[in-house]
């Protein structure tokens, strides 16, 4: 292609006249001034006669393509628009969890019945590369925030799928078999660099935890030697910080899937872990507590003290207790203020304090009340208090450190 090189300023907007009147200009590319010379790009393959007086050289037709309009969600969205003669906006915030794109904030999505269109969401997975800088996307979904106060398995209700097999639907009094877990769709991330799985239709995940993932991995190290207790794990969101901080640990959660994306993480890393389900009751942790890594409890964590009571007080050096349920944690702080005292000899002889870690959303303004009633229930000092995300204006996700 013919670039036409203008010595004089005062002759660029004459020749970029003509070059528009015959369609000669190349608009992607913008008029240049190198070293007091203008060049001005063209599609032209020979110079007319009309330029034969300005000095002209030739450039790659190829440099054209970088030039183009930057591939974009918008200007996706916008041709498609055009293209179908409709009115549609995508939600603006969106996460990667390969391999789905889970798009946030759904309120935005301007559709007869909060869906993508097949065809649309097949243009973004094409460009996806351009768009999210990966190929590995095959599913889409959108997602909406837990609104049931009374969700006790924690199930991601509102996750609506777009995109791609999510697996079987299945009612939710179902317990999961083997096959359920093989047929249904897992995705995962790597925060931190700690590997985590979970089935999106049946588990949920924050992104916004990774905040305080990072302060157990920096704040609380060298946990070899140590027992970690979670009462509410899920999938491992904070339990993975401890254990590879070197804490054993002992977890407790009652949803079936979120113990098998947890089961995943563990097996994927090497870790050795034993699973217990409620009907175990003859299972006795102080015979295998050396060969494991991590005991997940697949019950409820009311039988955290029955657990316990048999395992002598040397083998249960507990350094934390994570009580990680939102949006309040209140009814495990009884049973967690027994745990520790329960098996607070070993730790007075080895000098080393519990932390209980005590998630609650919260309003700002109730902070230092909040603060008061946990000290007073667990007779301790707050010795931190880590604000971790908001959930509404003033709401606060927070978790208050309690050393005993």
């Amino acid at each position: 292609m013919i670039r036409i090189v203008i010595k004089e300023a005062r002759d660029i907007k004459r020749i970029k006249t003509l070059l528009e009147d015959n369609k000669w200009l190349n608009r992607s590319r913008k008029i240049e001034n190198v070293n007091d010379q203008y060049y001005v790009y063209t599609t032209l393959k020979e110079l007319p006669s009309e330029f034969s007086a300005f000095q002209h050289d030739y450039y790659n037709g190829e440099d054209d393509q970088k030039q183009e309009k930057k591939c974009t969600l918008e200007s996706i969205v916008e041709d498609y628009n055009k293209t179908h003669n409709s009115n549609l906006n995508l939600p603006r915030r969106w996460s990667i969890y390969p391999p789905m794109l889970l798009f946030n904030n759904p309120n935005t999505l301007e559709t007869t019945n909060n869906n993508i269109p097949t065809d649309l969401c097949q243009l973004i997975l094409q460009h996806q590369l351009d768009l999210f800088g990966t190929n590995n996307l095959t599913h889409i979904a959108i997602n909406k925030p837990i609104t049931e106060s009374n969700n006790v398995m924690r199930k991601p209700l509102n996750i609506l799928p777009i995109y791609g097999d999510f697996g079987p639907n299945l009612p939710n009094d179902h317990y999961p078999t083997s096959k359920d877990f093989q047929e249904a769709f897992w995705c995962t991330v790597t925060q931190n660099g700690i590997y985590q799985t979970w089935s999106p239709e049946y588990t949920m995940f924050s992104r916004g935890n990774i905040k305080e993932k990072k302060r157990i991995l920096d704040n609380f190290q060298n946990l070899k030697g140590t027992v970690v207790i979670d009462f509410y794990c899920g999938i491992g969101y904070f339990s993975l910080s401890y254990l590879k901080n070197g804490g054993k640990l002992f977890c407790w959660e009652l949803n079936p899937w979120s113990i098998e994306g947890f089961r995943r993480s563990l097996e994927k890393k090497g870790y050795k872990y034993k699973i217990i389900k409620e009907n175990e009751k003859e299972f006795e942790i102080n015979n295998e507590i050396n060969n494991y890594d991590a005991f997940l409890f697949l019950e409820s964590n009311e039988n955290i003290p029955i657990r316990l009571n048999n395992v002598p007080s040397n083998s249960l050096n507990i350094s934390h207790i994570n009580l990680g349920l939102l949006p309040t944690s209140k009814p495990s702080w009884s049973i967690a203020k027994k745990t520790v005292l329960q098996k607070s000899k070993i730790n007075k002889v080895n000098g080393v304090s519990t932390i209980i870690h005590v998630h609650e959303n919260v309003h700002i303004n109730e902070f230092e009340n909040l603060k008061f009633k946990i000290e007073k229930e667990f007779s301790s000092k707050v010795i931190h208090i880590e604000k971790i995300k908001t959930f509404a204006p003033d709401i606060w996700h927070v978790v208050f450190d309690v050393e005993m």
